[in-house]
């Protein structure tokens, strides 16, 4: 004889009670879960708080890891409430339409108008570095004004050129 199960899943904010075999598997909650509220099912995860400490496991019903894991050894039982992430397929097709159709990076806009302005004002000289062997002098400490103090690992290499 099989035992049936109460779990209690929160959702979005809204809590689903699901009645399930207890001898079920993570992937056969997982299914019940996607048949109730349609969420994707590569998008599902459940947050399920653990028995002996105060952690919380994060699980994948339609992993291989831990989709075969029976419901016991997930350390879902009834009387305890789980809460469940996922998205609806069509809430990922919109973002993965968005990324599709906007490339660009947000906020790099004002440095693409700085560089096109750069181009049609024409060739700048460059700032160029003397030419020449250089040696390597020492470090020294970094000062700044306004600024009280450095740690001590707050020093600058320096390379002069060499007479």
């Amino acid at each position: 004889m099989k035992s049936v199960q109460n779990v209690e899943v929160i959702w979005r904010g809204n809590k689903i009670s699901v009645e399930i075999d207890s001898g079920s598997t993570l992937k056969e909650l997982g299914h019940e879960l996607q048949r109730l509220t349609n969420v994707k099912a590569d998008t599902m995860r459940l947050i399920v708080p653990q028995l002996l400490d105060k952690t919380s496991r994060l699980l994948s019903p339609f992993s291989d890891e831990h989709g075969r894991l029976n419901l016991r050894e997930t350390s879902i039982l009834e009387g305890r409430s789980i809460r469940m992430m996922g998205a609806f397929e069509t809430e990922v097709d919109e973002v993965l339409q968005n990324s599709k159709a906007n490339l660009r990076i947000a906020g790099f806009d004002k440095e693409e108008k700085r560089l096109r302005q750069r181009m049609y004002d024409g060739p700048h000289n460059s700032l160029k570095l003397p030419q020449g062997p250089y040696t390597f002098s020492g470090f020294r400490t970094l000062t700044l004004p306004g600024i009280e103090s450095l740690k001590s690992s707050d020093t600058v290499g320096a390379f002069y050129p060499s007479n």
